[in-house]
């Protein structure tokens, strides 16, 4: 089967930002940045180091970074910030690296938690075990508030399908 190779504007059309929450609401702005991950010549059979660029094609099994920046533009600490972002079609979920208050939802955004904590539903069958495949969204709480004039980043990975 071939696949066709995704332009990053119809990935980052497809990178929808969640709402702010209501104490965050007015005091904060959020941007996103989309970068391809590439891994340099490693040593002794080891992996390389990786780079991040603004690439302006992707293709099927290219890993990508998504970095989420909130802002509080406030005169007051922003609480309660949490960050929800949809996994776009062109991507599967794969892992991220700043794990506090994170969780991912395989159901649309309506139940979220731990990936090895949900189940998907089978038609005609018992559960299984949710996969990364499965992931719909992504989700940070922060429990500590976002000083006034200051931000805070988050990523997740993606592979392209």
């Amino acid at each position: 089967m071939i696949r066709k190779s995704w332009t990053i504007v119809t990935l980052a059309t497809a990178l929808a930002m969640g709402a702010l929450p209501a104490a965050a609401q007015g005091t904060g702005a959020l941007t996103n940045k989309l970068e391809l991950e590439r891994s340099g010549p490693g040593v002794d059979g080891r992996e390389g180091e990786k780079t991040y660029t603004t690439p302006d094609v992707v293709v099927p099994s290219d890993r990508i970074r998504l970095t989420l920046t909130f802002t509080n533009n406030g005169a007051a600490p922003a609480a309660g910030v949490n960050l929800t972002n949809p996994i776009p079609e062109a991507l599967i979920f794969d892992g991220t690296n700043d794990t506090a208050g994170f969780a991912v939802s395989v159901d649309g955004g309506k139940t979220y938690g731990a990936l090895a904590a949900l189940t998907v539903a089978v038609p005609g069958a018992a559960e299984r075990p949710a996969a990364a495949r499965d992931v719909t969204h992504v989700r940070w709480l922060w429990s500590d508030a976002v000083p006034a004039g200051q931000s805070r980043s988050v990523a997740f990975f993606g592979r392209v399908r």
